[in-house]
């Protein structure tokens, strides 16, 4: 079994807190302005021999992200003053140089689930979190059931073709009935944790989602020990369940970050598919942009404008060009001085509350 897998040490020497990142400056938050897009400057960057790059979010007035935009989408003007393509070459960097973020979901596949007819659904749903998450994160996938430590399906970084998986879930037999929830959970938080620490981008960020049944009947980790894990954790944890018995304190109890709870077992599907649609946009709308600017000396200010149809919003960033020279390639990797949060997009309607109307209505 990986070393991802492993049972970790005892609870009260397991320090479930974000790795110390290195020292940085303090974060300078620009938001845009002339239009209603919000541009946030994430991070910054000004290197020699002449390369400018920002770390941006963009959304629009209603707080989605903006996706798709290209190079076009952006102008660049240095003390109020236009800088062709000409004059200052620039490029859209992947993210992933100054972001990682990781996605662990935890099947209970310990109950009724394992044994009906609903099961092939249950691992297209698995099927398609992992495409559509696998996107923008990198995602594993564990099963759980009533044994002590889960049962790893498919680990970070690995290599491993969607029908394999849904597959995978679909053959996996439960060792033990009872299942092991507040075990897995706690377990997952633990993997997460390493996987934040191992990071070495500026940003970094996990999501632990729990698909269950049912709900924890091996009692192997305490309710308020998992309480106190679920309080230390950087980690966002989610939770779907469906079926006849799960108790909607208890998930509530986990799912800090959002829930899904229905007694109807086939509603699981709408449950992945809202937490799936939240997961796949957790990325989107941030950019790396990176130039190269014509000033060799004295201190300048950029404007970033950020142009949509019909909206724009700019983003400011004072830097100085003593020392700049020739020689600069805007795809140059950047290394960023500053960070500050972005927000995140706004939740889905609420499933909790869909739930339990749908519960109400029957």
């Amino acid at each position: 079994m990986s070393a991802r897998n492993a049972r970790p040490p005892a609870p009260g020497a397991v320090a479930l807190g974000l790795g110390v990142l290195l020292s940085v400056l303090p974060p300078i938050l620009a938001i845009g302005c002339g239009g209603t897009l919000k541009v946030t400057k994430l991070g910054a960057s000004a290197q020699r021999p002449a390369n400018i790059a920002l770390f941006l979010s963009v959304f629009d007035k209603m707080g989605q992200p903006v996706g798709g935009l290209a190079l076009a989408n952006f102008r660049v003007y240095e003390d109020k003053k236009l800088i062709s393509d000409s004059k200052g070459k620039r490029a859209l960097l992947d993210t992933g140089i100054a972001s990682s973020r990781y996605a662990l979901l935890l099947l209970d596949l310990s109950g009724p689930m394992v044994d009906s007819e609903d099961l092939p659904e249950l691992a297209k749903a698995v099927g398609a979190f992992v495409d559509k998450v696998g996107a923008s994160q990198s995602v594993a996938v564990d099963v759980f059931d009533g044994n002590d430590e889960v049962a790893p399906l498919f680990g970070f970084g690995a290599n491993m073709s969607t029908e394999k998986i849904v597959a995978a879930v679909r053959q996996f037999r439960p060792r033990n009935r009872n299942s092991n929830l507040n075990g897995a959970v706690y377990q997952g938080l633990h993997a997460l944790k390493e996987q934040l620490d191992q990071a070495t981008t500026p940003e970094k960020g996990a999501e632990l989602v729990v698909f269950t049944d049912r709900g924890d009947l091996s009692h192997s980790v305490n309710a308020a020990v998992l309480e106190q894990a679920l309080k230390e954790t950087p980690v966002d944890v989610y939770v779907i369940a469906a079926g006849e018995k799960v108790s909607r304190p208890e998930i509530a109890a986990i799912g800090h970050n959002g829930i899904f709870v229905s007694n109807d077992p086939k509603a699981f599907k709408k449950g992945f598919e809202q937490v799936t649609a939240k997961l796949a946009t957790v990325s989107d709308g941030r950019y790396i942009f990176s130039y190269c600017t014509p000033k060799r000396r004295g201190d300048h200010e950029l404007q970033l404008e950020v142009a949509v149809p019909g909206d724009t919003g700019r983003v400011s960033y004072k830097f100085d060009a003593d020392s700049f020279k020739a020689g600069c390639s805007p795809k140059r990797r950047p290394s960023f001085s500053a960070l500050t949060k972005a927000a995140k997009p706004p939740p889905p309607p609420s499933a909790d509350q869909e739930a339990a109307a749908s519960d109400d209505d029957r």
